[in-house]
């Protein structure tokens, strides 16, 4: 399970050292590509394999084919340097707001590690916190 936040600074060449708490957890055969919200998700190879099962017929439905259009183009294999650094691509970074040089948020987010430009993830955090008590009550509810 990927928990946890890294504030980590983007080289100017859009390589950013991997925490090593996640690089330990990720195997060989993971992809980074987009996820929900415009922020850039390292999928593990079982995670991605069901994605490709699940996008990989002929003629997909308006749906399929729309997630299929976005998320292989943007997709890269997480692949980590002598340094424990991954490349985000330059598609990548303009999609997620991820300047060189700047700092970004690597999130664990169960069965995914996610990357975040700070400010998102700061916008997002603040949001989520201010609602967390409502949330908390509607996903555990007792049973009727």
């Amino acid at each position: 399970m990927f928990s946890g936040t890294y504030r980590v600074r983007v080289d100017e060449k859009g390589r950013l050292a991997m925490p090593a708490p996640f690089r330990r957890q990720l195997p060989d055969g993971s992809f980074i590509s987009v996820g929900q919200s415009n922020v850039l998700t390292i999928y593990p190879p079982d995670q991605w394999q069901q994605l490709i099962s699940r996008l990989q017929s002929p003629l997909l439905p308006p749906g399929d084919l729309a997630l299929s259009r976005t998320l292989f183009p943007l997709a890269v294999p997480c692949e980590f340097d002598a340094q424990g650094r991954v490349t985000l691509s330059a598609e990548q970074r303009r999609l997620a707001g991820i300047e060189p040089r700047s700092t970004v948020c690597v999130t664990g987010s169960g069965t995914r590690v996610e990357i975040w430009a700070e400010e998102r993830w700061d916008a997002y955090l603040n949001d989520a916190l201010a609602q967390f008590d409502e949330r908390a009550a509607e996903v555990f509810r007792p049973p009727q």
